[in-house]
């Protein structure tokens, strides 16, 4: 029997749009993620329990478990028989990495059962395909922290995804979730297809600027540095009595 755990994560870290992501560790030490067992078994048995697995289909096909399973089988050429257990600690559409949390957990579980079939590459690849196929496109500014940990930077290029950055150590992030749905496909959506030279260019800077100072230990010029202006400014009517 194998268990795997998955950390929650922000992905569009701010100033970060789909380029910056952080897996996410409570100062208690408690955990705050999804959790993956796996066994042997004579048929594939999905077994969902945790306390937001009301939120999940109710058919198996939909259930983002079963999709990574069907899709590991279809790469090695083999139907792997198990029972998989998915403890849902994460609410669906939190912006805290829900999907992250159970596409990372399951495939890990399922190479490990595997013998590890699949190279790191191979696997983050597979991680955001899924991924994609949930909110529209492949990204990764969520799979790869929860995989990897850390701040990560998305590279895709060179044959990486990511690459692990610094980060300031006596930072704490407070995370809420005001118990509403948005689906990270309708969050996408509602970006427009177009942004302004001057929007771009002050964007550029705005990024550069706080990979700069991560790099610099300036703190203080982080900060100043971490203004949303690629997509806070269109999704804030996805969330009612948002204030600014």
């Amino acid at each position: 029997m194998i268990k795997i755990y998955s950390p929650a994560s922000i992905g569009n870290l701010n100033v970060g749009f789909d380029v910056l992501g952080t897996a996410l560790a409570p100062i208690n030490g408690k955990l705050l993620g999804d959790c993956i067992t796996i066994q042997s078994n004579q048929i594939f048995k999905l077994i969902i329990k945790g306390n937001f697995s009301f939120q999940l289909p109710k058919k198996i096909e939909q259930n983002i478990v079963w999709k990574c399973w069907h899709y590991f089988c279809k790469i090695i050429k083999k139907k792997i028989l198990v029972l998989i257990i998915l403890e849902k600690n994460m609410p669906i559409g939190s912006g805290l990495g829900s999907s992250a949390c159970s596409i990372v957990s399951t495939l890990v579980a399922i190479n490990k059962f595997c013998n590890k079939p699949l190279n790191q590459n191979k696997l983050i690849h597979l991680m955001g395909k899924i991924e994609g196929e949930i909110s529209g496109e492949p990204h990764y500014d969520n799979v790869a922290p929860c995989y990897y940990g850390g701040l990560q930077l998305i590279i895709q290029e060179n044959n990486l995804i990511s690459q692990s950055i610094p980060f300031f150590k006596h930072w704490l992030w407070i995370i809420a979730w005001p118990g509403i749905k948005i689906p990270t496909s309708e969050a996408r959506l509602i970006l427009p297809n177009e942004y302004s030279k001057h929007t771009c260019i002050k964007h550029s800077r705005l990024l550069a600027g706080f990979i700069h100072a991560l790099y610099t230990n300036q703190d203080h010029l982080a900060l100043k540095l971490m203004k949303d202006i690629i997509a806070e400014p269109y999704r804030i009517k996805l969330i009612p009595k948002f204030i600014t």
